[in-house]
């Protein structure tokens, strides 16, 4: 699906986030909903923006602009996360840019193999694990960067 226009006035500081062309950053929030069962997870594509694939995980609410495009998956055969990687690599080999724009007829004609469930699951159990190291040694990053400034201040004032 296409999710709907949303108009700065819609926009509040509290509700659900609202995901546009950039799939990874909200632009705010709003008090209402186009999609009524967030059971399952989803994976977010921008449409008319930089290429973006995202994942948005079940049970977590969120409206989709008419800038961005929802998939589900309805089968046991297909890992969510494991889908939204394909789907990136096949929208970069497309070319999807804010140009070439990625809309529903695009995406339909994509074709996307994937190995057996258990294949898919073992590569993005390791994917996680990656994701997890990177989250702490962004944490060291700033961190260290926060001590040199620190330092700089003492010696500068």
């Amino acid at each position: 699906m296409i999710g709907k226009r949303v108009l700065n006035r819609e926009l509040t500081q509290e509700g659900i986030p609202v995901f546009s062309a950039n799939v990874y950053e909200p632009l705010g929030r709003i008090n209402k909903d186009i999609i009524k069962d967030f059971s399952q997870p989803s994976i977010l594509w921008g449409i008319d923006g930089d290429w973006m694939v995202n994942t948005i995980a079940a049970n977590r609410p969120f409206y989709p602009t008419d800038h961005a495009g929802v998939l589900r998956v309805n089968t046991n055969k297909l890992n969510y996360r494991y889908l939204a990687h394909r789907l990136e690599q096949e929208g970069l080999r497309e070319g999807f840019s804010r140009s070439y724009r990625a809309s529903i007829n695009q995406i339909e004609k994509l074709s996307v193999i994937a190995p057996g469930i258990e294949e898919q699951n073992e590569a993005i159990n390791r994917i996680e694990e990656i994701e997890e190291k990177m989250i702490i040694e962004k944490k060291v990053l700033s961190d260290i960067q926060i001590q040199k400034k620190k330092v700089l201040e003492s010696y500068l004032n």
